[in-house]
């Protein structure tokens, strides 16, 4: 088990270097941040000191080190803006992004894994090919669409619902409900086919032929069997709602790390920019890194091997 932690962990760290070290690269490769901030009609001597200030004269591979070094103190840098802490910055965003991310994985899961089992249990019937449909449309409506025939539907047509801000518990509903309708479409899909698999397996059969309740081999044998695709999807699900919240926020003005990101990025603010991407890539590997432990609870097979 030493071993197994040891490797995975190695895994991670490794993860976050090779991406901690591509953003940093890009970053700097595609526009001078001088330039950005200071405006197009800022003097060359102005332009000159703030490339000194902030370490931009230096060949990119002597800010690459220093970089690295910082980053193993603890230090991630200070926002070009304004001077603040980066990682300060990002982390007062970071609560108002849970607002929106947490409820839409609660509304994924309490949508899409009893869709996916009841699509399963009535397969080729009225029941399975609704859900069905309605899970393809869920999953290949792109979000920004989604989220905008949501605000005409209950902001302009309704009036029932606010299109955008976060002043109220009101303002979350529709950008929660653009960010869960599409996870829980794509989980409802995955678990209906690692239900179908399971239920299939002759054990299932054994258990209904011994006079079981279908109820209690369906909750007792037949999802814990199917578990298994389901928390590995649900892992990556878990990184990628940060990442994906990033476009919804915009589009509801939703002032979170994704907000954030898009202003970051257009005034090159590059401190803030590598510590939301360190967030978004440390969430997604850590997630996976506890999808892995969970094999282990979820199948005693993988626990005794």
């Amino acid at each position: 088990m030493t071993r197994f932690a040891a490797v995975r962990i190695l895994r991670t760290l490794l993860t976050l270097i090779v991406s901690v070290s591509i953003t940093f690269v890009v970053l700097r490769a595609s526009g001078d941040a001088a330039l950005q901030i200071l405006g197009p009609n800022a003097r060359a001597p102005d332009i000159a000191a703030f490339r000194r200030e902030w370490g931009l004269d230096q060949p990119i591979w002597v800010q690459y080190v220093l970089y690295l070094r910082n980053l193993l103190h603890g230090d991630l840098g200070k926002s070009m803006l304004d001077g603040q802490d980066a990682l300060a910055i990002v982390l007062a965003r970071v609560a108002v992004t849970l607002q929106l991310t947490l409820p839409a994985l609660a509304v994924n899961i309490l949508l899409g894994i009893p869709a996916g089992i009841c699509s399963a249990l009535y397969r080729d019937t009225v029941v399975d090919r609704s859900l069905m449909i309605a899970s393809v449309i869920g999953f290949t409506v792109p979000s920004f669409v989604l989220a905008l025939i949501l605000i005409l539907v209950f902001s302009v047509w309704l009036g029932v619902l606010p299109s955008g801000g976060a002043d109220s518990l009101a303002s979350g509903v529709l950008p929660i409900a653009t960010l869960g309708i599409g996870g829980a479409a794509v989980l409802a899909r995955y678990t209906k086919s690692a239900m179908v698999a399971v239920l299939g397996r002759l054990h299932i059969t054994a258990a209904s032929a011994k006079g079981i309740r279908w109820k209690n081999v369906v909750r007792n044998h037949a999802f814990p069997n199917a578990a298994i695709p389901i928390v590995t999807l649900f892992g990556l699900m878990l990184g990628s709602q940060i990442a994906g919240s990033v476009l919804i926020e915009a589009v509801f003005g939703w002032p979170g790390i994704g907000q954030l990101l898009v202003t970051s990025v257009a005034n090159r603010d590059l401190a803030v920019v590598q510590v939301i991407l360190l967030l978004v890539t440390a969430t997604m590997t850590v997630s996976n890194l506890l999808v892995d432990v969970l094999y282990g609870f979820i199948d005693p097979r993988m626990r005794h091997a």
